[in-house]
């Protein structure tokens, strides 16, 4: 009986010859007691037990939750050097029938190496620029072997993409040069010759020796933050010895890097590469107009960026002042981008319910950008907000004051709702103490009270001569009360 070491290494008590399970010679049997590698590899060996009561063996012929229900998946791994790719008509490719799969698709390709190293072939053209050294790629992948149908190593797999740095050592010689000759959005593929992937060696025991590999590559997107990771590694006089423009080249990398990150829902490192590209810039000396321009557009960039990722994180107050830092920034900068921060300004004071602040930023950008339907739809909520803001505010005093009606005879007389008598004597002790103490000018009561117990307070503290503030605050009311100023 052979122990299959990857159910071993799991832990889970099966032992069979082959896992195929419409295979009736070879059943799945279940242990009493779970095996490891360890226990296995052991000099002193491992006792295997049988238990008593087997389980029914799982049908692998289920296909609820089937793994491969992805398209985009299903479309990676449905080719490989034993497939229909290299059944080919062509005449080109069959004037040799004899020859192997991987050098029938070598005929199709072109080489990137000049070796023969690393051939290419494009599968579905790219957008943009090229990808330039030193950048960070995201991808995915699959790798195959010749006549081998499936992928022995694939990014789609996973379900996740890679995410490598280029010319830094993270990935294959081949691979590296592969990923530099596309573009962004590009499908491509590559046969890399075994002395630029694993070698004489290979990686028993998946990938033979002197293996060639076959590669299918999909760029998601790039980023070049070169310039920014080389300022990353400076010290401090380093830093300040550089020119404006190494300074500048380094705001833009992380710029692109917190862009990135925003864009991945990271917003904590977008935050850390936003705020690290306006540092740099404020650090930054100027020698003439242009350079004042270049630095002024980038800083205000990032104060704007920086004011959506506290949108975002629910920090309206913080979102504010990078926006005024934003605006404050010297020079003639386009509209566009100062309509952007004014429009984020006013989402940051309309989370605040400073509505007129609100509608005053609001109407700046849409002076600048007076088509834009964003701003407009924005003004429109502001408005609504607003509105349904007084009539709660209206509602929470109509409701403070019920308890006490006017009766017939003219005097005012308790309503039927009240509170419970504990609570009137605690809040009446608890203003007398708050009046005794010399040190207290201010009491604030918790904002959980209800409109009937608010009433309560604010007649006992009428009673006391203090001072009542009562101010909503979404669904809640802050009610504080203060000792009056001594004549």
């Amino acid at each position: 009986m052979d122990v299959r070491e990857s159910d071993m290494a799991q832990g889970i008590g099966t032992v069979a010859r082959d896992m195929n399970c419409d295979d009736e010679n070879y059943p799945i049997v279940q242990l009493t007691k779970s095996l490891t590698i360890k226990d296995v590899y052991s000099e002193s060996g491992a006792i295997l037990e049988i238990a008593e009561n087997q389980k029914p063996s799982k049908d692998c012929t289920d296909d609820n939750g089937n793994f491969f229900n992805d398209e985009s998946l299903f479309k990676s791994l449905s080719f490989g050097a034993g497939n229909a790719l290299f059944d080919d008509d062509d005449e080109d490719s069959g004037s040799d029938d004899d020859a192997e799969a991987f050098e029938k698709l070598s005929r199709k390709m072109e080489d990137m190496t000049g070796d023969g190293g690393v051939l290419k072939m494009e599968v579905r053209p790219g957008i943009g620029g090229d990808i330039p050294s030193r950048a960070y790629v995201t991808f995915h992948y699959s790798a195959y072997l010749q006549y081998s149908d499936e992928p022995f190593d694939s990014s789609w797999l996973r379900g996740k993409p890679e995410k490598k740095k280029l010319d830094f050592g993270e990935l294959l010689p081949g691979l590296n040069i592969a990923i530099k000759t596309m573009r962004k959005d590009e499908t491509a593929r590559f046969l890399v010759k075994s002395s630029y992937a694993f070698g004489k060696l290979g990686c028993q025991p998946r990938i033979p020796s002197n293996e060639t590999i076959l590669y299918e590559i999909y760029v998601i997107s790039f980023i070049d933050c070169d310039a920014a990771d080389v300022y990353e590694n400076l010290d401090s006089k380093e830093e300040h010895a550089a020119t404006f423009q190494e300074k500048l080249e380094a705001a833009r990398g992380f710029h692109r890097k917190g862009n990135e990150h925003y864009h991945e829902g990271n917003l904590f490192a977008a935050k850390d590469a936003y705020f690290r590209a306006a540092w740099i810039m404020e650090d930054a000396h100027l020698k003439d107009e242009k350079e004042e321009e270049e630095r002024g557009t980038l800083l205000i960039k990032m104060h704007s960026n920086l004011a959506q990722v506290f949108l975002d994180m629910n920090e309206p107050a913080r979102a504010c002042t990078r926006c005024n830092k934003g605006l404050a920034v010297r020079g003639v900068h386009s509209k566009d981008l100062i309509a952007k921060v004014y429009f984020r300004y006013g989402k940051a004071k309309c989370m605040l319910h400073d509505f007129k602040g609100a509608r005053k930023a609001l109407l700046h950008a849409q002076r600048l950008k007076p088509n834009n339907m964003d701003i407009s739809s924005e003004l429109e909520m502001v408005l609504l907000k607003e509105q349904k803001y007084e009539a709660q505010e209206q509602l929470m005093y109509k409701q403070m004051f019920e308890p006490l009606v006017q009766s017939s005879a003219g005097t005012l007389t308790e309503n039927v709702v009240k509170v419970r008598p504990e609570f009137e004597r605690v809040v009446e002790q608890t203003i007398l103490r708050f009046i005794a103490e010399p040190n207290m000018n201010e009491l604030q009561f918790p904002s959980s009270l209800s409109p009937v117990e608010i009433a309560c307070v604010t007649a006992a503290a009428k009673a006391a001569e203090c001072i009542i503030s009562v101010k909503p605050n979404g669904a809640e009311t802050i009610l504080k009360i203060m000792k009056k100023a001594v004549q």
